[in-house]
């Protein structure tokens, strides 16, 4: 207990001491950023107050022409005037009313960067040879900067900010655009010694062309101040640190200030003397009172050690009569606890499958919802790709177009498909799930020719060489879905691409072993480890990091697993990994096999009302009715539906499921109130969520998956208007 008051005590002691340091540092630099800002609204101030008069006299035709003819005399006398409303040779008093901002002194250079004498003219409070030697390191030849500059200078001897003064430059040009010289003005600093909250005075001062203009510091302290400074002006425009003087330890910070010739930094000393004796008053009222519980601890532990012993001694006494007792305890104790590992070990795996269980039930969750735009986006693809192919007046009957189109309309019924397989992902193997039969070769074609702008050209362009090879030892017939198994073997040919950074060799294969459908994809790549290898087919684990989403090898294994395959993986780092798919060959093959049935186009046409909040997806639709002939009108809300369905006759209503305001299945109640003999066909982009709620809403008739092809929109109309 005494070791853990010391312990609290202590740490009580060093958090309190870094929370009022950072507290004191955060109020000091408060501080001095309100001095910066305020040093630099006072050079906004000037700015915005002299950049335009300096411009308007160096537009000045008495001042150009003086420049001109070299007449001093008359340049500084025709300048006085000009400038009264910014010079002034005089300090202001503290209670004149006028707080402008004032120069005070304002010289003329000539177009070699020599500084023209204004001999018996009040130009203000600047000696001759100090402006001369101030301005010389500067190089303020008018040609060698722009329009206006802004700049500090010392116009004295010694380190007293008095000394300093911040001068604007203004070019002056001739009347053919020439440089006749420059109108330097100056302005005095006032760097202020304000004291804290402690009574302690703030010193504050100016760091140019390497010399500290500080008033109140000592020789030894302004030269230890100085190379401070010097090591952090190297690092960062602004900053702080620690800095020990005659007068005691004291905290710096210095900021760069608005300089476009030589640069200038504000810096500030803050003395801690007052910090110090708050932190050590502090820290000894810690220690006194973690004194007091430590005491208080020790005595309520003796009192407590002096109760427990009692019992103890009882303990003791009886332990020596039952020796036997407790072997046979302790006997039980192990047979008791080697239960209680198999049980944990148990417990353990039926956890690992619970928790498998409640990743994949929340990833068919997040699919549901990601079905809904991405059905939405492929819509207008596999729509006017439908569009065009069945439009061949609009071709030309370009055989290569048409083949390119088709490609499109496949790739976008893959993606559409892969939508549908996210929200089932990992759906358990259904037996009664029909499939049609697939020609695994082809298949394999089709990967190949789908992924090699990756494989080919991507790698290429990276430098590298990436060779794929297929080995067709027999050509199996399987039953399946296939774009479902053209995108197994989509995924697993973009990995092994990705697992080859140098380059390297894919090879597929298909075969036949034990009356089953082999197909291996092998690369050259790095390989996995062990560890990964178990891991790779979980959902969200991935070793690429944010190039990666964890989701690729996940849909491999649950398309396999639909498809009542099996999916085996052999890898080692540095020997490349081979996927190994075994699929149950097909029973039969029908004679005659069709990928789509192609439904003729109708002669009779119909007026179509199309409802959707989605623009792309009424566009669609409308092309889709008006390629067979019918009359469309179309409504972005359910709202505007029903207002062109009182006013007008429709033999059929199409709409969308999801949106705002009144959803499809609402407005088809109305629609049904008005005419309940009216064919309604509802579109939805939530892939099978109307057959998880239930069955089909009363009032609609048809209920069709986004995104949906011209051949399924004709098969539902033939069904719904033109049965017989």
């Amino acid at each position: 207990m005494m070791l853990i008051v010391l312990a609290i005590t202590g740490a009580t002691v060093y958090v309190a001491e870094n929370n009022l340091r950072s507290n004191q540092a955060r109020l000091l630099n408060a501080q001095f950023q309100n001095q910066v800002r305020s040093l630099l609204a006072v050079q906004d101030l000037r700015s915005g107050a002299v950049a335009e008069k300096c411009r308007d006299v160096s537009r000045s035709v008495r001042l150009r022409a003086a420049l001109e003819e070299k007449d001093v005399d008359d340049l500084y006398r025709n300048a006085l005037p000009e400038l009264q409303e910014v010079f002034s040779p005089r300090e202001p008093d503290a209670n004149d009313g006028d707080q402008k901002v004032r120069a005070s002194f304002f010289r003329f250079v000539d177009v070699n960067g020599e500084v023209l004498s204004a001999g018996d003219q009040p130009a203000g409070d600047a000696d001759p040879r100090s402006l001369a030697q101030a301005l010389e390191p500067i190089s303020l030849k008018p040609r060698n900067h722009d329009e206006q500059n802004v700049a500090f200078i010392a116009i004295g001897r010694g380190n007293d900010p008095a000394v300093l003064r911040q001068i604007v430059l203004t070019k002056i040009h001739g009347w053919e655009g020439n440089d006749l010289g420059a109108l330097v003005l100056g302005f005095p600093i006032k760097q202020t010694q304000t004291p804290d909250g402690g009574g302690a005075e703030i010193k504050s001062g100016l760091w140019l062309n390497h010399q500290f203009y500080i008033a109140g510091l000592s020789a030894a302290d302004r030269h230890l101040v100085a190379q401070r400074v010097q090591v952090g002006l190297n690092q960062s425009a602004a900053g702080n640190f620690l800095v020990d003087l005659e007068t005691g330890p004291h905290l710096l910070f210095y900021k760069a200030l608005h300089s476009e010739v030589a640069p200038a930094y504000d810096v500030c000393l803050y003395p801690l003397a007052p910090w110090l004796r708050e932190a050590r008053t502090l820290r000894w009222r810690i220690i006194a009172l973690g004194a007091l519980v430590l005491i208080c601890g020790f005595g309520a532990s003796l009192v407590l050690a002096k109760n427990l012993s009692k019992p103890v001694d009882q303990i003791v006494a009886t332990s020596a009569e039952n020796v036997t007792r407790r072997k046979k305890a302790e006997k039980d104790l192990h047979e008791v606890n080697r239960e209680l590992e198999k049980a944990l070990i148990e417990l353990k795996a039926t956890q690992q499958q619970v928790i498998q269980q409640e990743r994949l039930s929340a990833l068919g969750q997040m699919a549901a919802g990601i079905a809904h735009d991405f059905n939405n986006t492929l819509m207008p693809i596999l729509g006017f790709a439908d569009v065009l192919l069945q439009n061949e007046a609009m071709l030309d009957d370009k055989a290569e177009t048409r083949r390119c189109l088709e490609m499109l309309r496949t790739s976008a019924k893959d993606a559409s498909s892969v939508v549908s397989r996210l929200r089932e992902f990992y759906r358990p193997a259904d037996s009664d799930e029909e499939f049609p039969i697939v020609d695994l070769a082809k298949l394999v074609e089709q990967a190949v020719a789908l992924t090699e702008p990756k494989w080919r050209g991507l790698t290429q362009a990276r430098g590298i060489t990436v060779d794929v090879q297929t080995d067709f030892k027999a050509y199996p017939i399987v039953a399946g879905d296939e774009s479902a198994l053209r995108e197994v073997l989509t995924n697993l040919l973009f990995n092994a691409v990705d697992a080859m950074p140098r380059g390297g060799r894919v090879l597929l294969e298909t075969s036949i072993e034990n009356e089953r459908a082999v197909i291996r994809v092998a690369d050259t790549g790095t390989g996995m480890t062990e560890t990964v290898r178990r891991r790779c087919v979980e959902p969200f684990f991935s070793t690429k990091g944010e190039h990666g989403t964890g989701l690729g090898l996940s849909m491999v294994y649950g398309i396999v697993e639909r498809h009542r395959g099996q999916l085996e993986i052999q890898s080692a780092v540095g020997k490349g990994t081979t996927f190994i798919i075994r699929l149950p060959l097909a029973q039969e093959i029908p004679a005659a096999q069709s990928n789509g049935e192609v439904v003729a186009k109708s002669n009779s046409a119909l007026s179509v009302l199309v409802v959707d909040d989605e623009a792309r997806s009424r566009e669609v639709l409308m092309a889709y009715l008006r390629t067979d002939n019918h009359s469309v009108a179309t409504a972005s809300s359910g709202r505007e539906a029903l207002e062109k369905f009182r006013l007008r006759h429709f033999d059929l209503v199409v709409m969308d499921r999801a949106m705002p305001e009144m959803s499809g299945e609402q407005t088809a109640r109305f629609i049904k109130q008005v005419n309940h003999n009216i064919p309604v066909i509802l579109l939805t982009g939530f892939s099978g969520q109307i057959d998880a709620d239930g069955a089909k809403p009363a009032a609609v008739d048809v209920v069709l998956n986004k995104p949906i092809t011209l051949d399924v929109l004709r098969h539902t109309i033939r069904k719904l208007v033109h049965a017989t």
